[in-house]
């Protein structure tokens, strides 16, 4: 097991609608970009800049998030960077870095101002770990 860490926690604010896709095998997909604002010093005055992040959620969490998340709309997200690379139809190299989404809360909710838990989201339901294609089976090890 490598040393390195590769943890990502951000908020912001969804910059278009959750995008829902089911995969072959029935797992669900989505997709989704946050933008977050980072405060910058220019001239002496203070200014946001945004920060635009593609993130992917898998299986029963991407269902919940399609169904509960609009537009403009604030969350958190915890998760893992995934770089991946290809040749495009010219020939020329591409890639791109996304924020794999394994955990995620409201920090609003989209018909009034109240936090909501993804905990109430789920109404009971348990989510299987291994809907995600990043999960480690060594997990349950760690002991914190």
């Amino acid at each position: 097991m490598s040393s390195d860490l590769n943890r990502v926690t951000l908020s912001g604010r969804l910059t278009r609608d959750v995008e829902l896709r089911s995969l072959n095998t029935g797992t669900y997909v989505a997709r989704f970009t946050l933008a977050s604002n980072k405060s910058v010093k220019k001239n002496d005055e203070w200014k946001d800049v945004p920060g635009f992040y593609d993130c992917v959620v898998f299986g029963k969490k991407a269902e919940v998030m399609s169904k509960h998340l609009i537009k403009g709309q604030r969350i958190g997200v915890d998760g893992k960077l995934n770089f991946s690379s290809w040749e495009n139809k010219e020939g020329k190299k591409q890639s791109r870095v996304e924020i794999y989404v394994e955990d995620f809360i409201f920090l609003e909710s989209k018909k009034s101002d109240k936090p909501e838990s993804v905990a109430d989201s789920f109404s009971g339901q348990s989510v299987d770990a291994s809907d995600s294609p990043f999960s480690d089976p060594f997990m349950d090890d760690v002991p914190f």
